[in-house]
This record gives C-alpha cells, sequence and structure tokens, in this order.
C-alpha cells in the first residue's frame, strides 16, 4: 500500500546513507505510524481502500469514512429474520458535504422492521493516489517520522511535533456543534 510519504521521502527527510539498510524497517514502521497517527487525527483515509461500517436505520446515514467519491457505489445489507444478510437496493450518497451521507433513493424507505435495525455500509473511501493527499498531511508525516527517529522516549521534542502535526492537520478535521 503506497503511504502519501514515500520510503526514499522518509530517507531524506532523516539525512540517511542511502547505502545503510540497517534502519529500513524502523524506517517503514514509522511510516506507518504517522500514517495512522494523520488518519486517526483528522478522519482522513491516506489510502484508498474498503470500508465496512455498521450503523442503526431509519434516518439519513453519516458515514465516518472520508474523502470518498462522488462515483462510489455503496452497499448496503441487513440480517434478516433467519441471521442470512439482506442487501438494500437504490441508495443515495451524498458527498457535498463532510460526513458523507447516504440515503433512501427518492420516494423510498429503509426496508426494515424496526427503527434501530443495525445494517453495514461497504464503500471504498480515501484517496485515491498519492497527489491527492493534502501537502499539510504529508508535512504532518514527515514532522512525525523525524520526531519518532529523534526523541524516541516520547519526550519534549515529540511533544512540540505533535503539536505541530495538529497545527497542519487542524483544518482537516470534522467539526460538530
Amino acid at each position: 500500500m503506497p503511504f502519501p510519504v514515500s520510503f526514499e521521502e522518509a530517507r531524506r527527510q532523516l539525512r540517511l546513507e542511502s547505502d545503510d539498510a540497517s534502519r529500513d524497517d524502523e524506517l517503514r514502521g514509522w511510516i506507518e505510524d504517522a500514517a495512522a497517527w494523520v488518519e486517526g487525527y483528522t478522519g482522513h483515509l491516506l489510502t484508498e481502500r474498503e470500508v465496512v461500517e455498521h450503523v442503526a436505520g431509519f434516518k439519513p446515514v453519516a458515514l465516518t469514512a472520508w474523502p470518498i467519491a462522488a462515483t462510489a457505489l455503496p452497499a448496503l445489507a441487513y440480517l434478516g429474520a433467519d441471521g442470512s444478510p439482506i442487501g438494500i437496493a437504490n441508495a443515495r450518497l451524498d458527498v457535498t458535504r463532510r460526513p458523507a451521507r447516504i440515503f433512501p433513493a427518492t420516494g423510498l424507505f429503509w426496508p426494515f422492521r424496526n427503527a434501530a435495525q443495525p445494517f453495514t455500509v461497504t464503500i471504498t473511501a480515501g484517496y485515491a493516489t498519492v497527489d491527492e493527499v493534502p501537502r499539510d498531511m504529508k508535512r504532518a508525516m514527515l514532522i512525525l517520522i523525524t520526531a519518532y527517529d529523534e526523541d524516541r522516549e516520547g519526550g519534549d521534542l515529540f511533544l512540540k511535533a505533535v503539536k505541530a502535526a495538529e497545527r497542519l492537520c487542524g483544518r482537516f478535521r470534522l467539526r460538530r456543534l
């Protein structure tokens, strides 16, 4: 899975010698950790993947996954009385704002027995290419990777790096009133 910060970019950020492979595994782990931090903080998926969300029915469904392509087709299903999954067709997807929402098709209703009927939504979400990831998210990853290298105990330098990453990524967080 390609991360927004490549292995080579991370090596350059840390000024590692190109012929020294002794820290490669550690560096790969830091790239994964930095990507996980950015995803957790912003709610944005940095790489495109299939996401399954579990929700309850009879209202517009707000998805936590973001970004979602306008052409994405959600697959919805709920468990029938016998416990087998039953697919739901004709859902509308609204990705004009965050969170993305799924509604029953115009003039239709969700086919549930009760308002709390749980169901699943499966959809492809995340940035389709590395180039689509905002630069500030990439910068935050590079700052965190540097902090992982220079302050392994999680001291003052690491806290400053986290604050810097929060400033860079803050505008991408979902705000709710």
